[in-house]
C-alpha cells in the first residue's frame, strides 16, 4: 500500500516525544499573581528515551488521513477542503488557467544527460526521433545550449542525426493521450533512467534545460494530467473504494480523493512560475508525481470530477493548500498572513478494515547518542527542555520552541528543526515517562471538549481543546500546587498552593488568598464561580474559604472523614459544590447533584481532585498518577498515565 507523504525532510531515523513538566528557580511569595513561561524537560538517565507524538508531517492544512475520516462519515469533498482551509472558499480557474502547462522538475534526473524515448515518433527541437529509437541531450556547457543525438535506443548507440546548440531543447510526442486513453503506453514519452526502476511514462513534453551550470529534465504536462499524476501518488487509489454507496456512484471514500485533487490543483497554482524560475514545482519534495505511475480509473476520475476547481482568498488568489500525511487529531496554523486557521481534526482518528491511521498516536525512542552526534557543540547529552508549545490539542500542541541541555552548552531551537534533523513523524511530542511530580488537580475547558491537569510543582499537562497560559515552572514555590480551577471562558487558570497561595495565569483575576492565615488543615483544591468573580478554597478536613462572590454552603468541617477531601467543584448556577475524598468519595452541599463516586473501587493510585462539566451535569476526577474517572456527562480526551 501506498503511503501518503509527510514532506517533513529526511526519512524517519528516531521518533520523539516530550511532557509538558516544569523546573523551578525563583521564588516568589505565596498569594502574589504570577506568571511564567512553560519549561518542560526530558532528563538524561538513561541512554533511551521513549516518547509519544500525534501525526506525521508539518500538519499545514489538509491531514490526508483525517480526509479520508471526513469522507467515510459521509462528508463530501466541498465540506472536507471548507475545513482544513479555513479563510478560502471553492472556486472555478478560468478557461485560460484551466489551459496552464504545468513545468515540473524531474528531480531523480538532476545534472544528468537527458534520453527520452517512446513507442511512437517524437520531434526534439525539430528532429524527427522514430518509434522505439531514442534521443540524447547533452549539456555543452556553452551559455546553457545543448546538443542532441539519435540513437537506437536508451542505450544508444548514439550515431543518428544530431542537431547542435539548441536552447531547451524539448522534445515532444506526435500525441499526447488523454486520461485513460489506452495508447499512453505507446504514445507517451518517457525518460530513460536504466537500473531497476525502468522508464518514467510522461504525458506531455520533456524539456532538457540549464540551472546555473547545471542540468535540469522539466515535464511540461497539462494541468489535469498533472492533478490526475499526482492524486494517486500522494492518497493511495484504493481509498476510493471504502465506505458504503456515495455521491457520484462512488463509494464515499471517493470524496477523499476529490479533496486531494482540490488541494494539489491549487497548491501547484498557487507556486507557478516559483521553483527556481524554470518550474512551477517538484516532482518528488514539492506534491509527488511520477507521470502516468500509479494512474488509477479513480484518481482520473476525482481530478476530472474537480477539473478547475481550486481554493481562494478573498479576491481571487489561489491559496498554496499545504497538506501532510496525518494531523494527529489538530491542524497547525499557519505561519504568515496566507496561513490557515488551527481546527480539530475529529477525522484523523480514522480506523476501519483495510484504512487504520498508523500515525495519530505513535510511540517510539531516542538514543541520546544520537543527540549528541547531530549536536556535538552539547557535549553530553543532560535534558531537554521544551519552552513553547502552539496552544492547540494534547499536551499544549506542537512545540514550537526547546532547548537542549548539554555538560559543554545549551542549544536553543524550533521544534520543527529538532523534528527535522532527527526524521521524527512531527513536532507534535511528549513523553509518558517524565511524570517527575504527581497530578494533584484538574479543571475543564468551557466546551467540555478537554481538560488541565496540574503537577504538584505547577507543570501544566494539557488535553484535547485545552490551551497552555503559563505555569509555576520558573518559580521556588514555598509549598506545593495542590489545585486549579479555569476562568469562564477558558482564557486562563489559577493554581493553589496548600497554604491557599494563589498563581494566575491569563485571563484569571486574583480575588484573595490565605496566603497569610494560619490553617488547621492545608488547602487541597479549589472551584471557581461561575461569572469568575470569586472561588472557593477547600482544605483537607473539608474547611472552605470563600473569596470574591463565593458564597459559602457547607463543609465537612463538623464530620469524621474516613479520608481526606482532597478536591472540589461547583453547580451550574453556582449555589452549591461537590467536595470530593482521597478514596473518590463525594459529599453535596447547596444545590450540587450527585453523578457517581469511586468510593468502593479499590484505586491503583488515590483521588487527588475534580472538576465538573461546563453545564456542571457531570464532573471528573483525577488520581496523582493522571488517570481519569468521568461521570454523568463528563467525557474522556486522554491523560499521562494513558500514554
Amino acid at each position: 500500500m501506498h503511503a501518503p507523504l509527510s514532506k517533513m525532510g529526511r526519512g524517519p531515523r528516531l521518533r520523539i516525544s516530550i511532557a509538558v513538566l516544569v523546573t523551578a528557580s525563583l521564588s516568589v511569595p505565596m498569594g502574589l499573581v504570577a506568571s511564567a513561561a512553560t519549561a518542560s524537560a526530558i532528563p538524561h538517565s538513561s541512554s533511551v528515551v521513549t516518547l509519544t507524538g500525534h501525526g506525521y508531517g508539518h500538519g499545514h492544512g489538509m491531514g490526508q488521513w483525517g480526509a479520508l475520516g471526513y469522507a467515510l462519515d459521509q462528508t463530501p469533498y466541498q465540506s472536507i477542503v471548507a475545513l482544513y482551509y479555513g479563510g478560502t472558499a471553492l472556486s472555478s480557474l478560468s478557461p485560460a488557467a484551466e489551459a496552464t502547462q504545468v513545468h515540473v522538475e524531474l528531480s531523480e534526473n538532476n545534472d544528468n544527460t537527458v534520453i527520452v524515448t517512446s513507442g511512437s515518433p517524437f520531434t526534439v527541437a525539430g528532429l524527427p526521433v522514430p518509434p522505439g529509437q531514442a534521443v540524447l541531450m547533452t549539456n555543452n556547457g556553452a551559455s546553457g545550449s545543448w546538443n542532441a543525438t539519435v540513437g537506437g535506443g536508451c542505450g544508444g548507440p548514439w550515431n543518428g542525426a544530431v542537431v547542435a546548440n539548441v536552447t531547451n531543447p524539448t522534445a515532444v510526442p506526435s500525441h499526447n493521450p488523454d486520461l485513460g486513453d489506452p495508447a499512453a503506453a505507446t504514445d507517451a514519452l518517457q525518460l530513460c533512467q536504466g537500473g531497476s526502476g525502468g522508464n518514467i511514462a510522461l504525458r506531455g513534453s520533456i524539456e532538457a534545460t540549464d540551472y546555473q551550470g547545471q542540468s535540469r529534465t522539466v515535464n511540461i504536462v497539462p494541468l489535469e494530467q498533472y492533478v490526475a499524476g499526482v492524486v494517486p501518488n500522494e492518497s493511495p487509489s484504493y481509498w476510493g473504494t471504502l465506505g458504503g454507496a456515495g455521491p457520484q456512484g462512488q463509494a464515499w471514500g471517493f470524496q477523499e480523493l476529490e479533496a486531494q485533487a482540490v488541494a494539489a490543483r491549487s497548491y501547484v497554482m498557487a507556486g507557478l512560475g516559483s521553483y527556481y524560475g524554470y518550474a512551477d514545482t517538484c516532482d518528488l519534495n514539492c506534491q509527488t508525481y511520477q507521470g502516468t505511475k500509479n494512474e488509477s480509473t479513480l484518481a482520473d476520475l476525482a481530478a476530472s470530477d474537480t477539473a478547475g476547481q481550486v481554493m481562494e482568498f478573498p479576491g481571487g488568489a489561489v491559496a498554496a493548500t499545504q497538506y501532510s500525511a496525518s494531523t494527529g487529531g489538530y491542524t497547525n496554523p499557519g505561519a504568515n498572513s496566507l496561513g490557515f486557521p488551527a481546527v480539530p481534526d475529529a477525522g484523523d482518528s480514522v480506523c476501519v478494515p483495510g484504512a487504520c491511521n498508523p500515525n495519530h498516536t505513535w510511540k517510539a525512542s531516542v538514543a541520546s547518542s544520537d543527540i549528541e552526534a547531530d549536536w556535538p557543540q552539547l557535549g553530553t547529552f543532560e535534558s531537554l527542555k521544551v519552552t513553547a508549545r502552539n496552544g492547540f490539542g494534547d499536551w499544549g500542541g506542537r512545540v514550537t520552541s526547546l532547548t537542549l541541555v548539554g555538560s559543554k552548552q545549551n542549544v536553543q531551537m524550533s521544534g520543527d528543526l529538532f523534528a527535522g534533523t532527527l526524521g521524527l513523524m512531527s513536532d507534535w511530542f511528549t513523553t509518558s515517562t517524565l511524570l517527575n511530580k504527581p497530578i494533584v488537580g484538574m479543571a475543564a475547558t468551557p466546551g467540555g471538549k478537554g481538560y488541565w491537569e496540574v503537577a504538584s510543582d505547577g507543570g501544566i499537562f494539557s488535553f484535547g481543546d485545552a490551551s497552555f497560559h503559563g505555569s509555576t515552572g520558573a518559580i521556588t514555590l514555598n509549598k506545593p500546587i495542590v489545585g486549579m480551577a479555569a476562568t469562564p471562558a477558558g482564557g486562563g487558570y489559577w493554581l493553589v498552593a496548600s497554604d491557599g497561595g494563589i498563581f494566575s495565569f491569563g485571563d484569571a483575576n486574583f480575588h484573595g488568598s490565605t496566603g497569610s492565615i494560619r490553617l488547621n488543615q492545608p488547602v487541597v483544591g479549589m472551584a471557581v464561580t461561575p461569572d469568575g468573580g470569586g472561588y472557593w478554597l477547600v482544605a483537607s478536613d473539608g474547611g472552605i474559604f470563600t473569596f470574591g462572590d463565593a458564597v459559602f454552603y457547607g463543609s465537612t468541617g463538623a464530620l469524621r472523614l474516613n479520608k481526606p477531601v482532597v478536591g472540589m467543584s461547583t453547580s451550574a448556577d453556582g449555589h452549591g459544590y461537590r467536595l470530593v475524598a482521597s478514596d473518590g468519595g463525594i459529599f453535596t452541599f447547596g444545590d450540587a447533584a450527585f453523578y457517581g463516586s469511586v468510593g468502593n473501587q479499590a484505586l491503583i493510585a488515590p483521588v487527588v481532585g475534580m472538576t465538573a462539566t461546563p453545564d456542571r451535569f457531570g464532573y471528573w476526577m483525577v488520581a496523582s498518577d493522571g488517570s481519569i474517572f468521568f461521570f454523568g456527562d463528563a467525557a474522556f480526551f486522554g491523560s499521562p498515565s494513558a500514554e
